[in-house]
């Protein structure tokens, strides 16, 4: 039988002594300290202009552009002893060095609310979405989101990927442990993100990212610069991702509402009838024999408001959910383009904090239709 992904932990001997956590914390503290100035002085000094003798282009997405610094370049201060002993890092030392700036759509919770992935069930729904790992594992937390703090976290994962290298995120760094050896038949990459993210205006994230990488087999350098570009440019699948899981915590609360309330719950439900569009109030009544409309056709209802809804004003989402005995699921729901617009407008920081809290928002609804789909069936 095979294994579906994210359900299996390869390494569950794994245990963090005290001093392990104490040195991954102040290795996340160490990696910001050696980056955030550099973010300062491209943005203050530089009034965010790429040097391009430093900087060679390598991809973009409209306004996000990805650079890899140029061979030979030594960014390493004059003064550095050459007598110091080698690093734990010496193995980035030659490896080709990215760097992502520029602006992509989106709001900051949304972005955090996708990224933060502190269970296994939520890495398998997060990867579901921006499909950015093949297999993954949580190892072991450091920091877990709280209420207070929904967005921290610090955790040691183990990923498996297809592709020579696919990975975005917010800071990210490879890790050794005696006891969590490569796997049999697998190629151990090592990798180190650092990303910085602010919102610089309504619906707009500036971002600045650092990423070296060492592919760890024989894969020639443009394939591995091809492959990180393209990954560093998926940052937005993240902020949809955030979406995604707001409009799931949005749709269990609902349902929780209705078995509480069987009337329903939507503040627009009941000021239209059963045979009016929600949304734009078409007529989706039959006509006279039984005929129906033309704009009855493709008629359903929204799964939040449970008002009818007419197929120009409907908006079908693959949603991913997990069932009783751990499987991924992903159903194509119906919702109204109000209710999608409304959620979408929803700052994630409220799910966030639910979720932080314990709150399960992935579990399949048995009294919820829909039809099952493939995760590439449907974008989201």
């Amino acid at each position: 039988m095979v294994k579906e992904p994210f359900t299996l932990n390869p390494y569950p001997g794994l245990v963090l002594s005290e001093s392990d956590q104490a040195e991954l914390l102040q290795l996340e503290s160490d990696l910001i300290l050696e980056i955030f100035p550099k973010y300062e002085a491209y943005v203050v000094q530089d009034k965010q202009h790429v040097n391009s003798v430093q900087w060679r282009p390598i991809g973009d997405d409209k306004n996000l552009h990805v650079y890899v610094e140029r061979e030979g370049w030594n960014d390493e201060p004059e003064n550095s002893d050459p007598s110091t002993p080698e690093s734990k890092d010496n193995w980035q030392k030659h490896m080709p060095v990215l760097l992502v700036v520029g602006t992509f759509q989106g709001e900051m919770n949304d972005l955090m609310f996708g990224t933060v992935n502190p269970s296994q069930d939520i890495m398998r729904i997060k990867a579901s979405y921006v499909k950015d790992y093949s297999d993954g594992a949580v190892l072991a937390n450091i920091a877990m989101p709280t209420p207070e703090y929904p967005f921290r976290s610090v955790s040691v994962k183990w990923t498996q990927i297809n592709l020579p290298l696919n990975q975005t995120g917010l800071l990210l760094h490879s890790i050794d442990f005696p006891n969590t050896q490569p796997l049999p038949g697998t190629i151990r990459a090592r990798h180190k993100i650092i990303g910085f993210y602010r919102q610089i205006s309504r619906n707009v994230i500036d971002t600045f990212a650092y990423d070296t990488v060492h592919p760890g087999g024989k894969i020639f350098r443009s394939v591995a610069l091809e492959a990180s570009a393209k990954a560093l440019l998926s940052t937005t699948n993240y902020v949809v991702c955030g979406q995604a899981k707001k409009l799931t915590w949005k749709l269990q609360h609902r349902h929780a509402e209705t078995r509480l309330d069987r009337h329903r719950s939507s503040a627009r439900s009941g000021l239209v009838g059963n045979n009016l569009c929600g949304v734009c109030a078409r007529n989706l009544a039959p006509r006279r024999f039984g005929l129906p409309r033309i704009g009855s056709l493709g008629r359903s209802v929204c799964k939040l408001c449970m008002n009818p809804v007419c197929h120009k004003c409907k908006r079908p989402k693959g949603i991913s959910f997990l069932t009783p005995d751990g499987k991924l699921l992903r159903r194509k729901i119906t919702f109204c383009v109000v209710c999608v617009s409304e959620v979408t407008h929803m700052d994630a920081l409220h799910a966030a904090q639910d979720q932080a809290g314990g709150y399960l928002a992935y579990s399949v609804m048995a009294s919820l239709s829909g039809s099952d789909i493939l995760s590439d069936d449907l974008n989201v």
